[in-house]
């Protein structure tokens, strides 16, 4: 087996444990996002539309759920790659980048990037001695690189230099790998400390 086959297969399987372990925690946030649906919002603060406030919950939640059907046509990619078929995946491709465009933007409005954003520089916000409420800071981080995998998406898809582009997709491909664990982490951590600020 070839290098290339072995990364692809490695990149399938750490797409879908993360893709899996995501689902898990959104079906299990949905109580918590059902009751948000509930609450009615304050539409005159802007606090609102961020994390931990009404409208910013439904933003996150709405958000991470189009992110991860964006994946779809990452695994139509892989399974047409295997078996060989010859289909066009540039409608597909479209659908995944709208998707993943439009989740991007909810997620952001719900960090509160670039207004108010509370955790901009993360590092000091996450105090590994504090057990698991040290780990908060990992919002922000999950934040910037959540930019840093939308910037290179952006970039590999639509730049037009094949050397940035073959570069932009590597950093593309690790992002999204640090995304998914840093969102997983990010609502775990949501669900066990919904009060921390």
């Amino acid at each position: 087996m070839d290098g290339h086959k072995i990364e692809s297969i490695m990149d399938l399987v750490a797409r879908i444990v993360g893709i899996s372990i995501l689902i898990t925690l959104l079906v299990y946030v949905y109580p918590r996002f059902y009751s948000s649906l509930l609450e009615a919002p304050d539409y005159s603060l802007i606090d609102e539309f961020k994390g931990g406030k009404t409208i910013g919950f439904r933003y996150a939640y709405v958000g991470a759920w189009m992110l991860t059907i964006s994946q779809v046509y990452v695994f139509l990619k892989y399974f047409i790659k295997l078996s060989r078929i010859r289909v066009r995946l540039a409608k597909w491709l479209d659908i995944h980048c709208i998707l993943n465009t439009t989740g991007f933007t909810l997620v952001i409005i719900h960090s509160g990037f670039p207004y108010s954003f509370r955790y901009w520089e993360p590092f000091t916000r996450v105090n590994v001695f504090k057990g698991l409420e040290g780990l908060i800071g990992i919002r922000g981080l999950l934040t910037w690189i959540l930019l840093l995998a939308f910037t290179s998406g952006f970039l590999s898809r639509y730049g037009s230099n094949l050397k940035l582009k073959k570069i932009t997709n590597r950093v593309h491909f690790y992002s999204i790998l640090a995304v998914y664990a840093l969102a997983c982490i990010h609502i775990l951590l949501s669900l066990m400390f919904p009060e921390t600020k």
